[in-house]
């Protein structure tokens, strides 16, 4: 299993624009994507949850949102680090905000 591990404070719009063609790709491989939420003021869960296929990835559990609840300096080594803590595949793929899923 492949783990891609997105990390997002402030970029929402960004992983919007990818947000349905990751999802297309993510549903039919076996691999799961972790979103941190590094306190993001964008309400991240709740826009993406309004997604239909979103939703369905969310509750298949292959993707999986976690967040910082401290509004702390955004640090790049700690976001991505703690969005590798939750990642349970054999590989772990950092991709950013408006990267998309290869295969």
């Amino acid at each position: 299993m492949i783990s891609y591990c997105t990390t997002c404070k402030g970029r929402r719009w960004q992983l919007e624009q990818v947000l349905f063609d990751n999802l297309c790709r993510l549903k039919d491989i076996d691999a799961e994507w972790i979103i941190f939420d590094y306190h993001c003021p964008d309400q991240l869960l709740d826009n993406l949850m309004r997604f239909p296929l979103f939703s369905k990835l969310f509750e298949k559990e292959k993707v999986k949102i976690y967040r910082l609840t401290e509004d702390l300096p955004f640090d790049m080594p700690l976001a991505k680090n703690a969005a590798h803590v939750h990642a349970i595949g054999d590989i772990v793929f950092n991709l950013d905000a408006d990267n998309f899923i290869g295969i």
